[in-house]
């Protein structure tokens, strides 16, 4: 199918085009990093000289603030919005950036160049639009990476999303037939400050305040990313498992999340996980059961082509050429709840207790040198002056597999 320029989603797009972001999540450097931590040859990585794809882009901020970063990393955008593809354009050339581009295309029409990209990402796109764009998503991940690249998709998933999706579906009657966008909003708003009233009133009711949670969350949106993910005309959420197989279908392999820690069973609670073991589920059925026990919303989910070598099991030897940082940071001794060991406070607010001396030594040196990275090599020296490397490896595959560190593949900007 051919775009029609009369899409009335390019049109709203156009007309209120969709706020800027950064995502760290996929930082290049992180991601790169992370396919190495996947490949069990570390000579099939990716090239001296990566190349990212970003597909429905916006303005692009987060290509543009990665290319201000990496210089060595060339970075594509495309978009369908010509508007807001300009944009990108004029303030990319305003900051004299020679390494990204831009290309407005619906996803439908656009055309990849094969083995073409080491990243190719979709943030934000793939539950707001028809079938046959996730479709052509599958198909320009499958066609244009490397055999070593990683696709990353962002999607919303069941249940979680199902409480929000009931609220959405409210608002979307309540706006029927009104096409100015401002006028839809503030009916929304109308409607959202009558639903949070009411379940204020049930402080007792954990249902109550629950879906009180999600009001909040809507109205905390700014106006324009609210008449696209809450008021967008296509609206459709999946199973994990739906997601696996489509893509299956289409010529990729689910490989991973993009934060490790959310795909663990660690941290279930012991009852759960002894159910599960009984279950004896498979990988990818194992996934789909642990977005249930943790009523899952969204993920952001790792492709390879088919044919990839990539394999899920980490490995020591494909560490030594990577540097090392994480986002926690050590937490006060009241946040820490009077626990013998250590506690590390998350971005979000939580506290996570290692458990280990070695491993919570690690996570110490790299706490003590955040944000900066910290190479392979010279963690090792630090950590292993009694000659125990192998528990150093031991404890820093803990940290990687628990989402307390991150990789990084040195680029430009870390050199």
């Amino acid at each position: 199918m051919t775009a029609s320029a009369a899409d009335p989603l390019q049109a709203r797009y156009d007309e209120t085009p969709y706020r800027d972001q950064v995502f760290p999540q996929l930082d290049a450097s992180r991601l790169l990093g992370m396919a190495q931590l996947f490949q069990p040859a570390p000579a099939i990585l990716a090239s001296p000289e990566p190349r990212v794809l970003d597909l429905a882009c916006a303005s692009g901020e987060h290509i543009r603030s990665q290319a201000e970063r990496y210089p060595g990393v060339h970075f594509t955008g495309v978009d369908f919005s010509r508007r807001q593809v300009e944009r990108g354009r004029d303030l990319a050339a305003d900051s004299g950036l020679q390494n990204v581009e831009w290309i407005t295309s619906d996803l439908r029409d656009f055309e990849v160049d094969t083995n073409r990209y080491d990243l190719i990402l979709c943030h934000g796109v793939f539950s707001w639009v028809p079938d046959e764009v996730k479709q052509r998503i599958f198909e320009i991940a499958r066609r244009g990476l490397r055999p070593a690249g990683l696709a990353v998709v962002a999607y919303l998933t069941y249940p979680g999303w199902k409480q929000r999706e009931a609220i959405r579906e409210l608002l979307a009657s309540r706006v029927q037939g009104v096409d100015d966008p401002g006028e839809r909003v503030r009916r929304s708003a109308l409607v959202l400050r009558m639903l949070h009233a009411g379940y204020s009133a049930f402080e007792d009711n954990p249902h109550a305040q629950s879906l009180k949670g999600v009001v909040e969350s809507m109205q905390r949106g700014s106006a324009n990313v609210f008449l696209h993910d809450e008021l967008g005309i296509d609206h459709d959420p999946c199973y994990f498992a739906q997601f696996a197989e489509w893509a299956s279908e289409c010529g990729l392999r689910y490989l991973a999340e993009a934060d490790l820690a959310t795909m663990s069973t660690d941290l279930l609670p012991a009852s759960a996980f002894s159910v599960l073991r009984e279950l004896d589920p498979d990988f990818l059925e194992t996934q789909q059961l642990i977005d249930f026990l943790v009523n899952r919303s969204g993920r952001t989910s790792l492709l390879v082509r088919n044919d990839s070598s990539a394999v899920r099991e980490m490995s020591v030897d494909r560490l030594t050429a990577l540097h090392f940082t994480t986002t926690f940071k050590t937490a006060t001794p009241a946040e820490a709840s009077g626990e013998s060991s250590a506690g590390f406070e998350a971005p979000a607010g939580h506290v996570v207790h290692v458990g280990d001396t070695g491993t919570e030594s690690v996570l110490s040196r790299l706490v003590q040198a955040a944000p900066e990275s910290v190479p392979f090599a010279e963690l090792e020296a630090a950590e292993t002056s009694d000659g125990t490397s192998e528990g150093f490896s031991r404890s820093l595959l803990s940290l990687l597999g628990r989402g307390l560190a991150e990789p990084r593949r040195p680029l430009d900007a870390d050199v």
